[in-house]
């Protein structure tokens, strides 16, 4: 069901026809009170009209006819209004009232009736509530009538007038005088109200015309930031129109159209045959989607164009809309980040560094330096590998570890040593080194690993050579010294003893003149050997230099005594030890072998020490003294230095 004011809004399309030329400015809801208005005043004329009659002439019932039709036009026109039949309304009202009233002039006099001053009212109502034929039409229809009238009444066809008293003038000129004046107060006020209507749709459109411009030039500005242009593509007329900033990326003048074959001279000669069959796809339905290059001068330029065909209410295609951006920039960009990664690709397959990728411990990536380094056939056998089965045992924990942080960018040495193992299962050193990257667009572990295993090597032959005696694999004086020192720092925390034993070969000169120093070196190794297994683990020998060695003695006991009596005990052990005879093997000339059977002893002297009480120069002087005087005892024998030398100066 239709609520009120949309029937008010619908009207007979016939008579909507008439009133489509009506002006505008006093169209809609002004008519539609004027017509309430006219129907109100003729009901209420009619009903006073009939009242005024049955008190001025109550024998002339016949008068009544007029003003109970007039009633009944109204009333029929009030429910035409209440239906939302508007123009229907009116016309039942203006053209029935007119025609009733020429009905009354017949019988009222003619020309010379009174209710003739009511047609120029209902010509002007008709004018305003309908339009200017519906006027001209009541116009000619009251000229007719006035005429017809006049011949009527000359001719005598009229019948006789009815005798009006004055009265009944009176009212219908005062009548007709407050309908004229009320009709021109309300034309006035509804143009009063229509110019005001119009000077504030003048000033809304004049805002919003701002406003437009605003954003008109907000999207000069946004399109020209982003640098996407738009345009619209005319099919039928074959003109591209476009914004300013699609002039500027094409390189022309703003404001400018282009046609489609212009734009495709544009286009860089290897791709106009692909944008042309794209074009063609979009003018089937297809929407376009494409990235070309296009000259402005002799600059190249890349654009991605997008577009969407437009279709007309009949359903044809009759334009394209669509936009342009610049990806010049993106373009460069691309080619130069894939010119960078092609570079670091070479870098990575040619560097003699190995190079691993992997996630969540699944290897991704091995460079060619990769496979080499663990004994890898090809690349497929070592990513068949996890990481876990490369680390040695021993190290997997700490490199797990390390893994760990790097996925969780917590800071760690950058480069660490660790064993790793090759795919036979042979072990070998390493430095490793990894970060976090992206690779194929998720997050991995980038390791770079060398191998040190040479470089280790050489390490310990040169700490071998540092630190120790290359005859007999025993520490050397240098590294004696530093052992020495720690002996001293330790025992300054601990409180306990050490002790040193300084000893001298005695009768070996005699060996390497009779049989060489080859021979003299066999004694000398067999007599550290001999030496080593009469220490503990935590004790130091030493070669000190020629047939001198030095047997350091830690962690004894806090007691003076005691320390003396242990330390004792270990030199005697030695002695007894190294006055084993020698079994030599001796090679002539002719290398033949030969077994030498020699006697060596050993003189010893001792000293027990203390860090808080010693110097490490000083241990050393003193037990250098103490063996000294062993040998001035007539040799093969232990010495205490000084205040201890009466504890254990006697021989062992």
């Amino acid at each position: 069901m239709l609520t009120r004011e949309e029937k008010i809004k619908n009207t007979d399309e016939p008579l909507a026809r008439l009133g489509s030329r009506t002006d505008p400015l006093i169209a809609g809801a002004p008519s539609l009170t004027l017509a309430k208005y006219a129907v109100a005043a003729v009901l209420i004329g009619a009903v006073a009209s009939m009242m005024a009659l049955g008190v001025v002439l109550p024998e002339t019932s016949v008068r009544t006819v007029g003003p109970l039709l007039l009633f009944l036009i109204a009333a029929l026109a009030w429910y035409l209004l209440s239906r939302g039949r508007i123009n229907t309304a009116v016309c039942v009202l203006t053209f029935g009232v007119w025609a009733v009233m020429t009905g009354i002039a017949v019988f009222a006099g003619g020309v010379r009736a009174p209710v003739v001053i009511i047609y120029p009212v209902l010509i002007l109502m008709s004018g305003w509530l309908l339009n200017a034929r519906a006027a001209m039409l009541l116009a000619a229809m009251t000229v007719l009538a006035t005429v017809g009238l006049f011949l009527a009444e000359s001719w005598g066809f009229l019948p006789p007038p009815l005798a009006s008293p004055v009265v009944i003038y009176f009212g219908d000129q005062i009548l007709m005088y407050l309908l004229s004046a009320a009709l021109v107060v309300f034309v006035l006020r509804a143009y009063q109200n229509r110019l005001r209507e119009l000077r504030q749709a003048s000033s809304d459109l004049e805002h919003r015309t701002l406003a437009l411009q605003e954003r008109k030039a907000e999207l000069h500005r946004a399109q020209a930031v982003a640098k996407v242009g738009s345009w619209v593509y005319d099919i039928a007329q074959e003109t591209m129109s476009l914004s300013a900033e699609a002039c500027r990326i094409f390189g022309l003048a703003e404001g400018s159209s282009v046609s489609l074959a212009t734009y495709l001279s544009r286009v860089h000669p290897a791709d106009r045959n692909e944008l042309e069959h794209a074009w063609q796809r979009a003018l089937q339905g297809d929407a376009i989607d494409h990235t070309h290059r296009i000259l402005v001068g002799k600059t190249v330029r890349w654009v991605r164009q997008k577009a969407e065909s437009g279709f007309a209410p009949d359903g044809l295609k009759r334009r394209a809309v669509g936009i342009t951006q610049d990806i010049t920039e993106l373009k460069e960009a691309q080619a130069a980040l894939q010119e960078s990664e092609e570079r670091y690709r070479t870098m990575i397959e040619w560097t003699p560094e190995s190079i691993l990728v992997h996630r969540m411990g699944k290897i991704l990536y091995a460079n060619p330096s990769a496979i080499k380094l663990f004994g890898a056939p090809d690349a497929a056998s070592l990513l068949r590998k996890s990481t876990s089965e490369l680390i040695h045992p021993d190290d997997l924990k700490s490199q797990t570890e390390r893994m760990k942080n790097i996925k969780n960018h917590v800071p760690i040495t950058p480069m660490v040593a660790a064993r790793f193992l090759k795919l036979d299962g042979r072990v070998f050193d390493v430095e490793v080194q990894g970060t976090a990257i992206v690779y194929d667009g998720e997050p991995a572990i980038h390791v770079c690993i060398r191998d040190i295993s040479t470089r280790k090597q050489m390490e310990d032959q040169i700490r071998q050579l540092a630190f120790f005696d290359h005859l007999t694999q025993l520490p050397n004086r240098r590294l004696l010294t530093d052992r020495l020192g720690q002996a001293v720092a330790a025992s300054k925390r601990s409180s306990c003893f050490a002790a040193l034993l300084f000893l001298d070969l005695d009768n070996f000169k005699p060996l390497n003149d009779q049989y060489g120093h080859a021979v003299g070196d066999l004694l000398l190794m067999e007599a550290a050997t001999r030496l080593m297994n009469c220490v503990r683990g935590v004790d130091t020998v030493a070669r000190f230099g020629g047939d001198e060695f030095v047997v350091l003695l830690t962690e004894l006991d806090t007691g003076h005594a005691e320390s003396a009596e242990q330390a004792g005990v270990v030199a005697e052990k030695i002695r007894s030890s190294l006055s084993i005879p020698y079994q030599l093997t001796v090679r002539t000339k002719e290398q033949v072998a030969t077994q030498v059977e020699h006697h060596c002893t050993i003189s010893v002297g001792a000293v027990v020490f203390r860090g808080p009480e010693s110097d490490p120069d000083d241990v050393l002087k003193w037990a250098d003294t103490a063996m000294y005087q062993a040998k001035q005892a007539g040799r093969n024998s232990i010495r205490f230095y000084a205040s201890t030398e009466q504890v254990s100066g006697h021989r062992f």
